[in-house]
């Protein structure tokens, strides 16, 4: 083992491990060596550091990586060693001898921040057009904590000297740096157990398995990867998943068998939000800042939670919310089922009943883009599809068990929704088209879920069998729908 020269120090929830000692790296180290620094672009380092965050390189200081840019220590030095094409892996003591100081408003990615007693990321970006907090990469630690990208506070920031690479080479196009726009309105952030990861590329799944942990799988590239457990820890129902289009992490949220609503950002540990104990599950929107968690509280009560819970409104509901970030207002809008079955509105003020339909179940709540509008939809009391525009109710038709799952889709600019069939069939409609269609022949044991893929411009509709598996099916435009497929032999809770 190489040896620690000094004590680990803790930053949000990350724990930065120091470097190792300046000998071993000054030999060489137990890595790679080769003739020369490497001359390299800025888009070459960037697209180097982003192999590890797509491989997932678990964190060491005594263990090495081999990919296709050779073979490097795998602590936040080694990292940047191998983003940079050192010639070995350097430590955080000693790669001024390879690089200089530049100062904060020089900072451009590519380049480093550096605490050469502990720690040293790759810059990327600034979050904010004051450039105090940057957006880094990171080979952080402890043992076995994946590579991530995240953003620095102003204040943990300015303890890291930036640094340049010598042998930079400058002019050249930065095809990897993501698109950061000071202060420019961040992308619609949508929350889901399925979503499209537009970091990744990937469509991303999660669930809760039969034994109680979260499991996830995803796509991309043509292929399932195959379902993971996310940790060992147990839960009391399916979880929530939201990107935030800040931090380009994606936040899973899910309840506790204690009843206290948990978050785990990226790689990172679950972390309770608060003690209050709830008894629905988390419902996360993106309000254009910041995510917002609502769960109903024991006595019914809607809570919400920013830094604490607080209540929203003072009236008991039913169920789970449906909850929407309105980019026209830039307000949060709230939905849900009273305790008498009719719909009730808030955004930012007590809640107000919105006509006076009955509802019978949660309600599921979208903004439409080309409509600047936001639109809801429940079941009726006679069983069919109900939409709501504003003060304006209509009835979709059909007959289903449970809450409608309604999606905006971005490349017809029009509403999908599918939804369990009283026979048990998934149905799905678009919004103004003809009227509703069973999906296959199959029946499924849960109502399914609609999301949009960016990436493969596609309706992604996913259920859950009566083994109780994950099957999915899709929709393109002109090639129409695929049949349904199993994700693999994983028994998710019903």
């Amino acid at each position: 083992m190489l040896a620690i020269t000094a004590a680990a120090i803790t930053f949000g929830s990350t724990l930065a491990m120091p470097d190792v000692s300046v000998a071993a790296a000054d030999q060489g180290g137990i890595c790679g060596n080769y003739t020369e620094n490497r001359k390299i672009s800025r888009g070459e380092i960037l697209a180097r550091s982003r192999t590890w965050l797509t491989a997932r390189v678990p964190y060491s200081q005594s263990h090495c990586f081999t990919n296709k840019y050779g073979e490097y220590r795998t602590d936040c030095s080694g990292f940047i060693s191998m983003a940079w094409g050192l010639r070995y892996s350097y430590t955080t003591h000693i790669l001024e001898q390879v690089a200089h100081k530049i100062d904060w408003s020089d900072l451009r990615p590519g380049d480093a921040l550096n605490d050469r007693l502990n720690h040293v990321a790759l810059f990327v970006g600034w979050a904010d057009s004051a450039k105090t907090r940057p957006i880094v990469r990171e080979q952080a630690g402890p043992d076995g904590t994946k590579p991530v990208q995240r953003i620095w506070s102003a204040a943990y920031a300015r303890q890291y000297t930036p640094l340049r690479y010598n042998n930079l080479l400058e002019g050249s196009s930065i095809p990897d740096a993501p698109v950061v726009t000071p202060d420019a309105e961040p992308p619609a952030a949508l929350a889901g157990s399925q979503l499209s990861n537009t970091v990744a590329g990937s469509l991303d799944v999660y669930a809760r398995a039969a034994d109680g942990t979260i499991v996830r799988n995803f796509h991309k590239t043509s292929r399932w990867n195959g379902w993971q457990a996310v940790s060992t820890e147990r839960f009391a129902d399916d979880p929530v998943a939201l990107l935030n289009p800040n931090t380009k992490l994606i936040e899973v949220y899910a309840r506790g068998l204690d009843g206290k609503i948990y978050q785990r950002a990226g790689d990172g540990a679950w972390q309770a939000l608060g003690s209050e104990v709830l008894a629905g599950d988390p419902v996360a929107v993106w309000n254009g800042t910041a995510t917002e968690i609502y769960a109903r509280a024991v006595d019914g009560t809607l809570l919400r939670f920013t830094d604490k819970w607080a209540p929203v409104g003072s009236r008991a509901i039913q169920g789970n919310p449906g909850v929407v970030f309105n980019t026209e207002t830039k307000a949060v809008e709230v939905y849900a089922r009273s305790a008498d079955d009719k719909l009730l509105r808030s955004a930012g003020s007590d809640w107000q009943v919105v006509g006076d339909q009955t509802i019978t179940s949660d309600p599921s709540a979208l903004f439409h883009v080309a409509g600047k509008a936001v639109e809801v939809y429940a079941r009726g009391a006679d069983g069919s599809v109900l939409q709501v525009s504003g003060a304006n109710w209509k009835s979709l038709g059909g007959k289903i068990k449970d809450k409608p799952s309604a999606v905006y889709n971005t490349e017809t600019a029009t509403v999908d929704i599918v939804a369990w069939g009283e026979s048990g069939f998934v149905e799905y409609q678009r919004v103004g088209g003809p009227s509703w269609t069973k999906l296959g022949s199959a029946t499924v044991s849960k109502a399914p879920a609609v999301v949009y893929h960016a990436q493969t411009r596609t309706l992604e509709v996913f259920a859950r069998d009566n083994d109780g598996r994950q099957v999915r099916r899709f929709f393109k435009e002109k090639a129409g729908w695929s049949p349904w497929s199993v994700l693999g032999e994983q028994v998710l809770a019903r």
